[in-house]
């Protein structure tokens, strides 16, 4: 899965980064006109637009990764990309609810008395939870067909979550969850300290890399997911 993904990856589309560049200039435009409330709000409006479109795309990755596709998907039908990827960012929220209620409670513990580690510790338990499950909901959602409350058939994904093995559960997430979390945010934030040259390469070379390889291998952990489930089935049907 991991060199596939790679190699998916080096195969990603213009038509992404022509998004990441428009992206990156309305971000650009907004340090720009601070002091202009209305365009601002005009320009922020545009952003968020473009965010649902990002996300709608990857996670199109993830779904045609899941039904067997080997190139990255096209950008068709902007007004479709837009609703789904706020249905997307919505399922986010709702399984983040947990550990961010947990980490305001932490900051206020903090701010009027102090660290309290058994909160912290519980935000961190709630927070990796709560990641793992929307990975697996965004996976069962798009071998679905994107229909969003299957996103929260809770009992379903924790089935297809234990069908694979415990080595290959913990190495396939610890993948995602360390470029997601980890290397991506630590990337950009780099680049964001140096010089607006070597900025620039980094927005449009290996962050968006990051981000199609992330999405291209949860897409490969739900078809391996898919496809022990069928040889289950198939099974059954010899036996009986």
């Amino acid at each position: 899965m991991f060199i596939d993904s790679i190699k998916y990856s080096l195969k990603g589309r213009w038509d992404f980064l022509l998004l990441r560049f428009v992206f990156w200039l309305l971000t650009f435009s907004l340090h720009l006109i601070s002091q202009d409330i209305l365009l601002g709000i005009f320009l922020m409006i545009l952003w968020a637009l473009l965010a649902f479109i990002e996300e709608r795309y990857l996670v199109s990755v993830i779904e045609e990764s899941i039904f067997g596709s080997e190139v990255c998907p096209k950008f068709k039908n902007i007004k479709k990309l837009i609703i789904r990827g706020i249905k997307e960012i919505f399922i986010f929220v709702i399984y983040a609810f947990i550990p961010l209620s947990i980490l305001i409670v932490l900051i206020f513990d903090l701010m009027i008395f102090s660290f309290n580690f058994s909160v912290f510790l519980l935000f961190l338990l709630s927070a990796f939870f709560a990641v793992i499950m929307v990975e697996g909901a965004i996976i069962h959602y798009e071998y679905n067909h994107s229909k969003f409350k299957t996103a929260f058939e809770f009992r379903t994904i924790m089935r297809k979550l234990r069908s694979m093995s415990r080595s290959r559960f913990i190495t396939s997430f610890f993948i995602v969850l360390l470029i997601s979390l980890l290397v991506s945010p630590l990337i950009s934030e780099f680049s964001e300290s140096t010089n607006p040259l070597i900025s620039t390469i980094v927005e449009f070379t290996i962050l968006p890399f990051l981000a199609i390889f992330s999405s291209r291998f949860m897409g490969l952990i739900g078809r391996d997911i898919i496809l022990k489930k069928i040889k289950v089935v198939e099974l059954n049907s010899l036996n009986n």
